[in-house]
């Protein structure tokens, strides 16, 4: 039996653990942090803007820029982000790679002749899928970002709008300008099959879908009709009419499905009970994009309002906060990395691991390398966003937090 020494040294051991895992935890984030949201923008900047508590004895949150950079020539098409990892791609057709654990760039994927029209990482965050105007999709190994399958000509050589992964991360479904969605293997490496659209009229235009979170269901917006379809029974389940064309989606739920209109309103739908379960207008200009982290939903309007809501099951969300960018709104994505960058792995782990979930395609030489260059703050004069003679920017006012 252990005397009382023995305990008390125990116990003394593990309060020293605790307190080395919890200083560990603190030096890679500050602890008001709850997620971030990377936003591209139209005049080309890339911004970060960190969702967080005002302070550690405040339940009030605030939205606050974590970082901008410039690096691109033309407006961003698509960002996404990793546990790792950021890209973006822009109508200057590249794609560039930020390390979101070291706050800084560090390559530029030079595959595409045409606008990069949409980015995403597969569910087990080991390869990047990149579409492009120029009619191809291209695979990427995430680290080495050497090209490990091309799909040079997806849509019969018409551009290709936007990919989508299966949450499984087996298969992905993409639109074109053809008016085809195609199926896409990634176990094989091949294409499964192809549904055409073509008889529809030429108003619509396929440029999004969009998977639902277990991946039995996913939306394709068709202007004014937001059509949801059952992966089970391969046919529709029901279709969304609105009387202003749709832009931002996102599924709460299996079942509740949420989009933003031309005129600034919210809506959510219920694909099962096929009703209205909620609706509100949250500005005068587009909703832009939506996306739902954990129990908030973020909503971007084209004007540069960003809103963070509290969902509240089938009740209309309450905001929790917001803020105004001097910018316009192209697409957004978040940063939920907080929690993992205990697991993150190093760049040389990542070139030595073997990923072979994807069939190898032909791969390209290693272009050369940039720099390494930090992300810029707001402090940056020379990398400000345009500021707005009619409204004062919030950007001059941004408190940048110290750890990045």
């Amino acid at each position: 039996m252990k005397s009382h020494y023995d305990k008390q040294s125990d116990v003394d051991t593990i309060n020293v653990v605790l307190f080395d895992f919890v200083l560990s935890v603190c030096t890679h984030f500050d602890v008001m942090d709850i997620f971030e949201i990377i936003l591209g923008s139209y005049e080309s900047f890339v911004i970060g803007l960190k969702f967080r508590f005002k302070s550690q004895q405040s339940k009030e949150r605030e939205l606050v820029q974590s970082f901008n950079d410039h690096v691109h020539q033309a407006s961003i098409r698509s960002v996404a982000c990793s546990s790792k990892y950021m890209v973006s791609s822009s109508t200057d057709e590249t794609i560039e790679v930020y390390n979101m654990i070291r706050r800084c760039h560090v390559h530029t994927i030079l595959q595409h002749s045409g606008t990069v029209t949409s980015l995403s990482f597969t569910p087990d965050e080991s390869h990047l899928i990149s579409t492009s105007d120029d009619g191809s999709i291209a695979i990427f190994e995430t680290g080495s970002w050497k090209l490990k399958k091309l799909w040079d000509k997806a849509h019969k050589g018409s551009a290709v709008s936007y990919l989508a992964v299966h949450p499984s991360g087996k298969l992905a479904l993409s639109v074109g300008k053809d008016k085809t969605m195609k199926t896409w293997n990634l176990v094989k490496g091949r294409p499964a099959y192809t549904t055409n659209h073509s008889s529809m009229s030429s108003y619509y235009f396929f440029d999004k879908i969009i998977w639902s979170p277990d991946g039995q269901h996913y939306a394709l917006p068709l202007n004014t009709k937001l059509m949801i379809y059952n992966v089970e029974s391969a046919g529709i389940a029901v279709t969304i009419e609105n009387n202003q064309k749709i832009h931002g989606i996102s599924f709460l739920t299996e079942h509740l499905v949420c989009f933003g209109s031309e005129n600034g309103s919210l809506n959510c739908y219920d694909i099962i009970k096929k009703e209205s379960v909620w609706e509100m207008k949250i500005g005068e200009t587009r909703v832009k994009c939506l996306t739902k982290v954990n129990k908030w939903l973020v909503t971007a309007l084209s004007d540069g309002n960003v809103t963070v809501w509290e969902l509240n099951g089938i009740q209309k969300p309450s905001k929790s906060c917001s803020i105004f960018l001097d910018c316009r709104v192209t697409c957004m994505t978040y940063n939920n990395n907080f929690s993992k960058s205990e697991n993150v792995k190093s760049e040389s782990e990542e070139e030595a691991d073997i990923k072979s979930d994807i069939i190898v395609g032909a791969s390209v030489p290693k272009l050369k390398q940039k720099v390494k260059r930090k992300l810029s703050t707001n402090n940056d004069q020379n990398k400000k966003l345009k500021s707005s003679s009619k409204r004062k920017s919030v950007l001059n006012n941004w408190n940048v937090s110290d750890d990045i």
